[in-house]
């Protein structure tokens, strides 16, 4: 044995090709290795595998990537939003002022909109802009939650498939604070109220989306777990019936709003 602190690769074989039958195999060289207090010796040899287990292993490693990918798409995305204001060069004093202010607005949590009910039109119409950022930033994450739902794998009839199909559901559910918001988009509601108000479908959009990538993230801990797939399916209606009622309460104020009642 060589005591060394360094690690000595030398190579022993050279690759030569070896044909076997329709099959060709490649064996690399062999490597012996010295490190600090013995010699190991690698031999490294690649074989061509059956084509069809190889393309099973290829198709899942792939899929468990897309997922993997798809989870941490989120945050890739919500970064790259922030970007945007940073992007936009004002030329005025006044732009130069409003582009500071929406940089530290686009910082806040969305909690932070729900109290600016009696906010005058001109200072929420500025506020209103990164609302409208938002939407667009939301709206993004559709497609993202979609893909990462169709890339999990199941088997037919099992616990997984229905676990996916909630999901799904409420995902379906939670879209529909887009279409509350079209409805309401081109009424002549107060800045204020409507910040308050889209703020809360923001909030449950998100928030829905939110669950969706966390059970999908730790969606193994549940295989073969019939009473935790039974709570978590209680969870998921729960927040579906939440849902409808915030949609509802939110359609009866941008009505009353728009008739100048209060609520």
């Amino acid at each position: 044995m060589t005591d060394s602190n360094t690690t000595e690769v030398g190579d022993v074989q050279h690759e030569e090709p070896v044909r076997a039958s329709d099959q060709t195999m490649t064996k690399l060289a062999a490597k012996s290795v010295r490190g600090k207090s013995e010699t190991v010796r690698i031999t490294n040899e690649s074989f061509e595998d059956d084509p069809a287990e190889v393309d099973e292993m290829e198709m899942s490693k792939i899929n468990d990537d897309m997922v993997k990918k798809l989870l941490t798409c989120d945050k890739n995305g919500q970064k790259n939003d922030e970007n945007e204001v940073e992007d936009s060069l004002p030329k005025t004093q006044e732009e130069l002022e409003e582009a500071k202010l929406l940089q530290e607005i686009a910082k806040r949590p969305l909690e932070s909109f729900k109290n600016m009910k009696d906010v005058p039109d001109a200072i929420a119409k500025t506020y209103y802009k990164d609302i409208t950022r938002r939407w667009k930033e939301s709206e993004a994450r559709i497609k993202q939650t979609e893909d990462l739902l169709s890339h999990v794998k199941y088997d037919d009839r099992s616990l997984e498939e229905d676990r996916l199909e909630i999901l799904g559901e409420l995902l379906d559910k939670a879209t529909q604070s887009f279409e509350i918001f079209e409805e309401h988009e081109n009424r002549n509601v107060p800045y204020g109220h409507r910040i308050v108000l889209e703020t809360k479908l923001l909030m449950v959009f998100n928030n829905a989306v939110n669950l969706i990538y966390k059970i999908i993230g730790e969606f193994d801990k549940l295989k073969g777990d019939q009473i935790g797939v039974n709570d978590e399916r209680d969870q998921l209606r729960y927040e579906i019936r939440y849902c409808d009622a915030v949609y509802t309460e939110v359609h009866e104020r941008f009505l009353k709003s728009y008739l100048e009642m209060e609520w």
